[in-house]
């Protein structure tokens, strides 16, 4: 009976399969909160409510900024545990690590060219 309570505690290759569902879950909802934005502050210019310059003007400030990167930081975490766990399961060759490396260098770096220009806008 204790080799079934020491085998049920270690499944999984990785061990952090609870890691990845927490962050999986509040990246979700981090994104189910903020993602909308973006597209109010759109559909306000549309609607002729808004200018580009009063646009531009809401987006320089530090809380705007603040909550973009809030935004991509969710996006990023979300979307990366998403793809690594289907590496994770569906790749079973010796390319699984270095595809999860690749992966997590290229989203970290359209992360950082991201903040950049956000953080770059007001200058």
């Amino acid at each position: 009976m204790s080799r079934v309570k020491a085998s049920a505690r270690n499944i999984g290759t990785a061990h952090n399969g609870l890691d990845d569902w927490y962050w999986q879950r509040l990246s979700a909802v981090v994104l189910l909160i903020m993602l909308p934005l973006p597209f109010v502050l759109l559909a306000g210019v549309y609607a002729g409510v808004l200018d580009q310059f009063d646009l531009l003007d809401l987006l320089d400030h530090f809380i705007s900024r603040l909550l973009h990167t809030l935004l991509i930081f969710a996006l990023i975490v979300h979307v990366y545990i998403g793809l690594k766990v289907i590496l994770e399961d569906y790749v079973h060759t010796i390319l699984r690590v270095p595809l999860i490396g690749l992966m997590l260098v290229l989203m970290s770096g359209f992360g950082i060219w991201w903040l950049a220009l956000i953080w770059a806008l007001g200058g």
